[in-house]
């Protein structure tokens, strides 16, 4: 991936700032040591609202720029998955290689 292919993919997201948001504040996660972010942190420290995260998160999986994973809240000792289980899911958001390599990490 080159960094106009991201550019197009954050245009056509139709939320252009936040997803740069959101990905500039996974790459200091990952720099700093976390993998995988929640959702609420990506909130507090963006000051993005969780809707617009959603929406911005959604597109940025479809194009393969980041993964959403899911905490299974209603079962204890439970791990990430791509699985969905409803309102009891916290999502978390991962950067995939592509991006990682783009910006000289992993």
């Amino acid at each position: 991936m080159t960094f106009m292919q991201l550019e197009k993919i954050l245009l056509e997201t139709g939320r252009k700032s936040d997803g740069r948001a959101l990905i500039a504040y996974l790459l200091d996660s990952y720099d700093a040591g976390v993998t995988d972010t929640e959702a609420d942190s990506v909130e507090a420290e963006t000051g993005l609202k969780k809707t617009n995260i959603s929406a911005v998160a959604k597109k940025l999986s479809e194009a393969k720029v980041i993964e959403i994973l899911y905490l299974d809240t209603s079962v204890e000792g439970s791990t990430l998955s791509v699985l969905r289980n409803g309102r009891w899911s916290k999502p978390f958001y991962r950067l995939t290689p592509q991006i990682l390599s783009l910006y000289r990490r992993a």
